[in-house]
């Protein structure tokens, strides 16, 4: 009888190859600590410092406009983390050195080696998530308080974010070519999102202007990410149900990660 054939030899011995380049990618982030924090913090810093303290004390915006934006200056910098990451590591690999072709030559599949970057793009959601979120913190200790449960769904969100946006950055970076094209192309991408994915305001405000922007901005997977953000730290705010968030979540998950591995695939056939 004919059916399925899976070798669990051959599916183990994949795992353990693509945890063991996880690792190695986690050792070279944490080698390159204090520049990734540099890097991460840096953008979101100047955001939180001139439209969250210094505009409101010159009366230029209102005092609460801090919880609008921290959501979105969060969701934002965990999409940057993880596309960033993850698609310029595969288009800079794939043409400057021989470091991917030598985890193609790894015993795994090339399915299991795009997972472990979307894996790794998800790490990078994390750690950007909580960094800003860390520095909003402190930054407006009266404005934001967490408890246990809240972190933990946060939690749950960063990974979301780093896995659609670190698939999508795998898809762009394994996709378009040299990679002066493919961070042309990165940046042609998350340009709208940032400004259009609900991160600057709540996404149901949108609606009195424009009713087809408005529908528009339902298409950006950061929409949903700075939704749900806001839904836990500053609900009052917040535009979109929670279940309509884990929809969109889903959705994009189910999206970008087929999207991200037949890029890769394709790419490392070639």
């Amino acid at each position: 009888m004919g059916g399925i054939h899976i070798d669990f030899n051959e599916f183990k011995w994949s795992l353990r190859a693509a945890y063991a380049v996880f690792i190695r990618d986690l050792l070279v982030f944490r080698k390159d600590l204090r520049g990734n924090l540099m890097r991460i913090l840096g953008q979101p810093l100047f955001f939180l410092i001139v439209f969250g303290l210094l505009l409101p004390q010159l009366d230029v915006f209102m005092v609460d406009y801090i919880e609008i934006l921290v959501p979105g200056i969060i969701a934002m910098t965990a999409m940057l983390g993880a596309m960033r990451s993850v698609g310029g590591e595969i288009g800079i690999s794939f043409d400057h050195d021989q470091e991917i072709r030598a985890h193609i030559l790894l015993p795994l599949t090339m399915a299991s080696l795009a997972l472990e970057k979307i894996i790794y793009g998800m790490f990078q959601g994390v750690f950007s998530g909580l960094a800003v979120l860390v520095l909003a913190v402190f930054l407006f200790p009266e404005t934001f308080t967490l408890t246990v449960t809240s972190l933990v769904v946060l939690l749950i969100i960063f990974m979301a974010t780093g896995i659609i946006f670190g698939a999508m950055g795998l898809g762009i970076g394994s996709y378009f070519k040299p990679p002066e094209i493919m961070f042309e192309v990165m940046f042609l991408i998350t340009m709208p999102m940032m400004f259009l994915g609900a991160t600057f305001y709540p996404v149901d405000m949108i609606k009195e202007i424009s009713i087809v922007l408005y529908y528009f901005t339902f298409a950006i997977p950061l929409t949903y990410v700075s939704e749900s953000i806001r839904v836990f730290i500053a609900p009052e705010t917040a535009g979109l149900s929670l279940l309509a968030c884990i929809i969109g979540l889903v959705v994009s998950i189910l999206v970008f990660i087929p999207i991200g591995i037949w890029g890769f695939k394709e790419r490392a056939i070639k």
